[in-house]
């Protein structure tokens, strides 16, 4: 089974939908009988929240904006909402600001989200993230070397400063102190590119 169909049998069992490193844009066409609101940006809430309702209702954005506070939306959003397949599609799930996180979790119950994570995901979107179907084409999984090559860089530092010690000092009792610095040597090394990366 491919992704696509995968996507469409997820959303038809009632489900919301991330789907890692894809482009949403491209299963805009798919045939599940949602009506679907495609999200270009998600961030601020109440400008996200406003979007959906001006969608739901045939409303201005900008009255209901200037109207209603985001608690108010949300509620307008979910009474109009009900009993209907709504999809609210958008990328990027990762740049989802607390807030906006907040406002989708309220409408879980009355709408599903069909979007992209194309990054790590941010503090406090664990919990929105849990009640989502995470799918990925094995094709587009990356893999993370980052901290092989941290690890692989201390060691490489910690054999250099050990041959560089026992060169320019010939004793046998200063063996443990060389020791001893090389190891601070290489977590420093591995400090200082974790921190870069």
């Amino acid at each position: 089974m491919n992704l696509r169909q995968k996507v469409i049998e997820t959303l038809e069992e009632g489900k919301s939908v991330a789907i890692k490193y894809q482009d949403v844009r491209d299963y805009l066409d798919l045939k599940t009988g949602h009506r679907v609101i495609f999200l270009e940006h998600v961030n601020p809430a109440k400008e996200t929240a406003a979007e959906i309702l001006a969608d739901l209702g045939n409303l201005a954005k900008s009255t209901i904006y200037s109207k209603y506070t985001t608690n108010e939306i949300v509620r307008d959003i979910k009474k109009r909402s009900k009993n209907r397949n709504v999809l609210l599609v958008f990328n990027d799930f990762q740049l989802l600001s607390k807030n906006t996180a907040r406002v989708l979790l309220d409408l879980m119950e009355d709408v599903q989200v069909l979007c992209s994570i194309r990054g790590r995901p941010q503090k406090g979107q664990g919990r929105l993230l849990k009640r989502m179907t995470i799918l990925s084409d094995r094709s587009d999984e990356v893999t993370d070397i980052k901290i092989p090559l941290i690890v692989f860089a201390s060691f490489i530092a910690i054999l250099t400063f050990v041959k560089a010690g026992s060169t320019i000092y010939n004793r046998n009792h200063f063996d443990f102190y060389l020791f001893s610095a090389a190891i601070f040597v290489g977590i420093s090394v591995g400090r200082t590119l974790l921190w870069i990366s």
